[in-house]
């Protein structure tokens, strides 16, 4: 699997040569709420090309309106996957059901070969959801957002080769002493931080978590948005 950070919460997957975008945050509609965003999205709509937009939740910088019109649009064989607050949200986007995959948590999907596990997420929106990838050998834990809680451990969530973590430690997310508890917990090989850089109303210094893992023998390091690495 390749793995590239698109900001905050968005990644591009690249597995078994298809492309699943999770959370992309492309717009700027947020700056009618008085939140600017720092950095551009890393890649156009033309070069995204996705064949699965995956959002973990119903918030505008995960589930972006003028970004799913638009993706929905541009590429009519995407399919669509979120939990029933975002499938409920693609429906009044003008999504049709056909290309909609509910995302229930504990019941895993098979993506044209890419197993998706949706998992639990606590977080304002009730029907969040993380979500465990397993491709190529290698098992992958995308917490999405989400505060602290012991139900985030599960034999889904265990023995991950990588941990994509939240560590902005505000608006519903765990901060960077929650993180390394989950660490501790699941005692993944790698550990990653994310969801910081994008507002400056809702960052952090990734630093302090990444020595945190790399003291407790998990490796980790500053991702940079739109280089991507292989798992």
């Amino acid at each position: 699997m390749k793995i590239t950070w698109m900001t905050q919460g968005s990644f591009l997957f690249e597995s078994k040569g298809l492309r699943i975008v999770a959370d992309p945050y492309m717009s700027d509609c947020l700056e009618a709420k008085g939140v600017k965003r720092m950095q551009p999205y890393p890649l156009s709509f033309e070069e995204l090309k996705p064949d699965m937009l995956l959002c973990t939740h119903d918030h505008l910088d995960h589930l972006d309106p003028e970004t799913v019109e638009k993706l929905g649009v541009m590429y009519p064989d995407c399919v669509f996957a979120g939990p029933v607050s975002c499938c409920r949200h693609f429906t009044e986007l003008g999504i049709d059901k056909s290309r909609q995959l509910l995302l229930t948590r504990g019941q895993a999907v098979n993506f044209r070969g890419i197993k998706i596990i949706p998992v639990f997420a606590k977080h304002s929106d009730p029907e969040a959801v993380g979500a465990v990838f397993e491709t190529d050998g290698k098992k992958l834990y995308l917490s999405g957002d989400s505060e602290y809680s012991d139900e985030l451990f599960s034999a889904d969530t265990r023995d991950c080769d990588m941990l994509l973590i939240c560590i902005n430690g505000r608006l519903g997310n765990m901060n960077i002493d929650d993180a390394l508890q989950v660490v501790d917990e699941l005692k993944p090989q790698a550990a990653l931080p994310m969801h910081y850089g994008l507002f400056a109303e809702n960052t952090v210094a990734p630093q302090p978590f990444i020595d945190g893992c790399i003291t407790r023998g998990v490796k980790s390091f500053e991702m940079q948005t739109g280089k991507g690495f292989e798992l």
